[in-house]
């Protein structure tokens, strides 16, 4: 047993195994003694310690300042009947085998994941934290010592969420966490274990005020969102996910399909006209990946938003959750176009496979289809011939270049955008009658400005969507954007048996169109299946974790229907530019957690938006009669006209 015990984190104190005080005069003492403790024994030259605190004076006077402190710690040992000192004329070392020493029990039993319990109970705080002033050359060696041991707290913190230990440990692991984020704001690992320890404790809502602390916090300091991984723990504790145990901090998860995600091709030409280029071709590499069940690939929206933010290929990778990366860029040569890719590997940042393609203006569009065999052939050793060799006809590339920029527009939500949209779809059809996804974008955009009015649309009205969507399946049925869009299109109309049909096939078709997954559970909530719908949201937020507010507002739609407002509200209030619709929602929300001034506060602002809104107007065919009548009772009870 030891004879002493030193604490260095959180502070300093020495003191004998009965509890009296070993007193150290001055506060360079307490320095020494914690540098030579934390040495492992090791010997040090006396220079270097003289160095180390007294490099403001002479070599002689330094010398003389390390003998009278290390006198000083003689002698506060001697109170316990202890001289740990090993010192000679050239170099000094303490033995500690008769002291307790905090920090280096704790780092020993932070390597233990069965002593996280213990190890939290050490962690008090950060090493010396109360002793300031030291010189520069202490601070050089305190700083990255301090990293250690509160890396090592993170750790511990970690591997303590894995099974929390009764109530006074788990009150201690909530105790470290906050004292690791006073420290440093922005550590996402920290928030996410305190976020899965409230979880386990019962307070949901604790989980998701440290989210949005964390949200918060990493805009002010950094400008950035959080990562993926937090991003998908706050959506499985809001939907209630979080069921399994997280996986060990020091394992990376595996899974048993690669994960890929395609980043924005670069054009390195001045000719702007790329542009879209570049977006439309990573987009069809992206869907051509999709179509394979064996891949895990990331929607070309996330991918876009990471790769903006961080230009390292590892940090995206991290950030996404992906194991690879194609990379690629565009640019003119003469009358054509050279388009290189390459496949990253996005731990090692080393390149798999790469090609360059030279190709005049006119094949570019079969360049994805190249690609994506080549990819497939690289990481899976076989390709599915049936999918690859499949007679997809191509379409001209002027149409191509105005369903690209239709798209745009369709995805900018401004007042005048669906018109847009819908007349550069139909100048893509007018240039390539049979280029099927113009067909399905033109009646996804027409109805749009159907929904625009809010009221029970005639079926007069639905009856060329409905054909012209319809057409588009007809000409390519492989093409799951093409069912997905004629599903939302029969939800909305009120064919919930025909939507699901179309749904179901567009995900047959891609397992990775986060877009049909999204879809598709909300039209399962509106069939009476919210539990299973959102599981579907969820999936399709791990899809795309960088997804459209439209998600949130599907999520929240799917959690009102359960009865849990609270959360729906949470999902309705991730809309940053909320329409009248998602706002009805929210103050319905509201209204029924009894929050009246809130709620009437919401109903203000959707009134100012349209003025004209009436929930009388409402038929919302694409719901199960009862659960029309419920979303109509919340919108009564928060206030809306009637």
């Amino acid at each position: 047993m030891a004879a002493c015990r030193l604490t260095l984190l959180g502070g300093f104190s020495l003191e004998s195994v009965d509890g009296t005080k070993l007193t150290l005069p001055t506060r360079k003492d307490r320095l020494l003694l914690a540098y030579l403790a934390l040495s492992d024994g090791r010997a040090h030259p006396r220079g270097r310690l003289a160095g180390l605190l007294w490099a403001d004076r002479s070599e002689a006077q330094a010398r003389d300042s390390l003998k009278q402190s290390l006198a000083g710690i003689r002698q506060a040992f001697r109170q316990a009947s202890l001289d740990p000192l090993r010192a000679d004329r050239e170099s000094v070392a303490l033995d500690s085998a008769d002291i307790a020493i905090d920090a280096s029990e704790f780092a020993r039993l932070a390597g233990q994941a069965t002593s996280a319990e213990t190890a939290i109970a050490i962690y008090r705080g950060d090493l010396l934290e109360d002793i300031d002033g030291a010189s520069s050359e202490f601070e050089a060696w305190l700083r990255p010592e301090r990293e250690r041991l509160s890396d090592l707290a993170v750790r511990v913190l970690e591997q303590f969420v894995q099974a929390p230990g009764p109530q006074e440990i788990s009150d201690e692991a909530l105790r470290v966490g906050r004292r690791l984020l006073a420290r440093d704001r922005v550590r996402e690992p920290v928030y996410r274990a305190l976020m899965r320890l409230h979880v386990h404790r019962g307070e949901r809502a604790e989980a998701l005020k440290l989210y949005a602390a964390c949200r918060d916090a990493l805009k002010q300091e950094l400008d950035v969102a959080p990562d993926a991984k937090t991003e998908e723990l706050y959506r499985d504790i809001l939907t209630d996910g979080l069921s399994a145990p997280p996986p060990a901090p020091e394992i990376e998860r595996v899974t048993t399909r690669p994960s890929i995600a395609v980043l924005p091709f670069g054009n390195l030409s001045d000719d702007t006209a790329l542009g879209y280029l570049c977006e439309g071709l990573t987009e069809d590499i992206i869907t051509g990946l999709g179509r394979f069940r064996q891949f895990f690939v990331i929607d070309q929206h996330s991918s876009a938003a990471v790769s903006r933010q961080i230009p390292e290929a590892a940090d995206i990778g991290r950030r996404l959750g992906v194991g690879y990366l194609v990379q690629g860029s565009l640019k003119r040569l003469g009358q054509g176009i050279r388009i290189t890719v390459r496949l990253v590997d996005a731990g090692s940042r080393a390149q798999i496979w790469g090609d360059t393609y030279d190709s005049p203006m006119a094949e570019i569009l079969a360049i994805p289809d190249r690609v994506t065999g080549a990819i497939v052939s690289t990481l899976q050793g076989r390709v599915e011939d049936s999918l690859l060799e499949q007679a997809r006809r191509k379409p001209t590339l002027a149409a191509y270049e105005c369903v690209l920029r239709g798209i745009k527009h369709l995805r900018a939500y401004g007042p005048d955008d669906n018109r847009r949209a819908v007349e550069l779809f139909r100048r893509a059809m007018d240039l390539d009658p049979d280029y099927a996804l113009a067909r399905s974008y033109v009646a996804l955009g027409e109805m749009n400005v159907l929904m625009d009015h809010y009221a029970d649309i005639p079926d007069s009205a639905w009856a060329p969507v409905v054909a012209l969507a319809a057409s588009a399946v007809a000409l390519d049925g492989c093409d799951s954007r093409c069912h997905c869009f004629l599903g939302s299109i029969h939800r909305y109309r009120g064919d919930l048996q025909s939507a699901e049909h179309h749904y179901r096939r567009a995900i047959a078709l891609n397992p990775n169109d986060a877009n049909a997954v999204a879809g598709f559970g909300g039209l399962l909530a509106a069939l009476g299946y919210p539990e299973e719908g959102i599981d579907r949201i969820r999936e399709a937020m791990r899809l795309n974790p960088y997804h459209p507010e439209w998600y949130w507002h599907y999520l929240g739609e799917a959690l009102y229907v359960t009865r849990r407002y609270a959360d729906s509200a949470e999902a309705f209030g991730r809309v940053t530019q909320p329409g009248f619709w998602t706002l009805s929602f929210l103050a319905a929300s509201l209204a029924q957690m009894g929050l009246k001034d809130k709620a009437a506060a919401v109903v203000a602002e959707v009134h100012r938006l349209r003025p004209d809104f009436r929930f009388a107007n409402l038929r919302l065919p694409e719901w199960k009669s009862a659960e029309a009548e419920h979303m109509i009772h919340g919108m009564r009870k928060a206030g809306l006209m009637e």
